[in-house]
């Protein structure tokens, strides 16, 4: 009998395999959690839609609060997913709002209620008026 000879992979490229499957998991959970606000909360109305005073406010805290983890430009960064993607650009404004005040911890995304509510919903504004989303759903 000839001895078996098993070939495996090298384990490099079984490192980037699994780095490469959690990440897709990981970005694709949190952009569907958006969807999941309860629906009083999904229905909010952005009180600053078509503002370009609420999105320039929004921008300087998302520069302030969000940047450092999505990227100055949206695009995400480590784990945090991307911000300028599908998900996020046909989120309503009360299912966005409301991640960004509830957050998700298993996720690695803080809750912002400690931001005014005001401060929250002109980041909602800057991101869609960044993801060019017309905010009117």
């Amino acid at each position: 009998m000839r001895p078996h000879t098993v070939v495996r992979p090298p384990q490099a490229a079984l490192t980037i395999l699994a780095a490469i499957l959690a990440l897709v998991a990981c970005c694709g959970a949190q952009d569907a959690t958006f969807h999941t606000a309860p629906a009083a909360d999904a229905a909010a109305k952005n009180p600053y839609q078509s503002s370009p005073a609420a999105a320039a406010a929004g921008k300087k805290l998302y520069g302030q609060n969000c940047a450092q983890c999505h990227g100055n430009n949206l695009q995400g960064m480590g784990p945090a997913p991307a911000l300028d993607t599908p998900a996020v650009k046909t989120a309503k404004p009360g299912e966005l709002y409301w991640f960004i005040s509830t957050g998700d911890l298993n996720k690695g995304m803080p809750n912002w209620s400690s931001l005014p509510k005001q401060q929250r919903w002109q980041i909602v504004t800057f991101l869609q008026t960044k993801s060019g989303s017309s905010g009117a759903k």
